[in-house]
């Protein structure tokens, strides 16, 4: 017969493997051996600075603050040069004229008739324009949107960060699970054939354990695969170069959720919310769209001056000037167009700010939810947990009732999966806080500087 399995010893590891916080730190530790350990934030760090999405980020960045810095040009002076010159066979052609006064005059042919410049250096300075000082502050305020919607990139990417961090310590964990399941599988396959021998089970009892030991390398395998893909789909995430071996999660770097966060405090907790200050810059936006539509009632002033080389002496004109003037428009009639930009444009002003509250109304709702989710993700592990320890209990008493030939193998089998699936339960439990104080995070706008620091977060993503 074979040897005896001291019933405690089995105990004691079935419900370190339900312990929730304990079972993730002891089994990853012991998967990630040989591998570069990658804590949480050191990957939140690394995708925040390497990361596709977050190099598209500051491009987009980059360019509104070159979009704003060419509508603030408006405010400096424009200088150009322009040239008439140029060759005609005709060049040294002259015409001979009597002047009033009875002279004969003798004038170059190729200058008859010209009324601009053969040279001309032209500065102008806008005095006064509205409307491009309004759309110049647009832009401004685009740039600001640009960085507040990199911060909201920073966010959905620390997002997806923590979820692939915690897809692979899910199934890290399930795989050190399986091998537990394997080699419970395995015992009772062994003893089931031994009670065979000696009569005291049916042969129909021993092939469902056999199937069991077939069922779990199964699904083992397809755990480790599984793993394998979320391993990749973490390396893809935090911009790990491609082939790059498989880094070794840390299950200790995960954030420790002890407490659901206080109430929330209005519009406060939102206070950081990215698409409630996207919308507030987009009304401002649109309020500066108004104004850019009352402008074109406005006249415009601009200086211009220059200097002016026309050539050759064209009779008896002169040959260069210097000259300075004052561009004044006033509008007159514009057949109503002002009036209607400006009804349209205050119509769609309306629009955003009832955008805007209406997100702010669904963001406090979704914020008390997730909050009244997470209260009820810390309470669960410790359940799940005691679960775990019963299931492994009645797993015991199964087992010594069919090693004690008082029992049946289908009913430790029974048991066997209850263990199992009360023991991947804890685990999920251990995770879905972590996940439910994520989800509250990031609809707040905090889950960057939660995970690595404001002042990581910000230097992670400079150019």
């Amino acid at each position: 017969m074979t040897p005896f399995r001291p019933p405690r010893a089995l105990v004691a590891r079935l419900a370190c493997a339900a312990a929730g916080a304990r079972v993730l730190v002891a089994v990853l530790a012991s998967s990630g051996r040989g591998q570069a350990a990658l804590p949480l934030d050191v990957a939140v760090r690394q995708a925040l600075r390497d990361g596709p999405e977050a190099q598209i980020a500051r491009l987009r960045t980059g360019a509104a603050d070159d979009t704003a810095a060419a509508a603030r040009s408006i405010y400096w002076p424009r200088a150009t040069i322009s040239s008439q010159a140029g060759w005609s066979n005709r060049q040294d052609d002259t015409i001979n004229a009597i002047d009033g006064q009875g002279r004969l005059k003798r004038y170059p042919l190729s200058t008859q008739g010209s009324s601009e410049p053969w040279i001309g250096v032209y500065v102008d300075q806008m005095l006064f324009d509205l409307r491009q000082w309004r759309a110049a502050e647009r832009e401004a305020l685009e740039a600001d949107a640009a960085v507040v919607a990199e911060a909201q990139q920073r966010e959905v990417i620390s997002a997806t960060v923590l979820d692939r961090y915690l897809d692979v310590v899910r199934l890290d964990g399930v795989v050190g699970l399986d091998r537990r399941r394997l080699a419970d599988a395995e015992w009772l396959a062994h003893q089931s054939g031994v009670l065979l021998d000696a009569g005291r089970t049916l042969a129909s009892e021993r092939d469902q354990a056999v199937l069991e030991v077939e069922q779990v390398r199964l699904d083992a395998e397809q755990h480790r695969a599984e793993l394998a893909e979320a391993q990749a789909a973490l390396a893809r995430a935090i911009g790990s170069e491609p082939g790059a071996p498989a880094p070794s999660i840390v299950a200790a770097s995960l954030p420790v959720i002890v407490d659901a966060a206080p109430p929330l405090d209005g519009d406060t907790a939102l206070a950081a919310a990215p698409e409630l200050r996207i919308l507030a810059l987009r009304c401002r936006m649109d309020e500066l769209a108004v104004d850019m539509a009352r402008a074109g009632r406005y006249p415009t002033l601009a200086l211009r001056g220059g200097y002016f080389h026309y050539g050759t002496q064209r009779f008896d004109a002169f040959e260069q000037e210097v000259a300075v003037g004052v561009d004044l428009q006033v509008p007159v009639f514009d057949g109503f167009q002002a009036s209607n930009s400006i009804d349209g444009a205050s119509k769609a002003a309306a629009a955003a700010r009832l955008r805007l509250e209406t997100l702010r109304d669904e963001k406090q709702a979704r914020a008390g939810e997730l909050q009244r989710r997470l209260r009820v993700a810390l309470q669960q592990p410790a359940l799940a947990e005691r679960r775990a320890s019963m299931a492994a209990e009645r797993q015991r008493l199964a087992d010594l009732s069919v090693q004690g030939q008082r029992g049946s193998v289908a009913q430790a089998l029974t048991a066997r999966g209850e263990a199992s699936r009360a023991a991947q339960a804890a685990l999920d439990a251990q995770l879905e806080r972590v996940r439910a104080w994520a989800a509250l995070q990031r609809e707040q706008g905090r889950l960057a500087a939660a995970l690595v620091g404001e002042p990581a977060a910000e230097a992670a993503v400079a150019p």
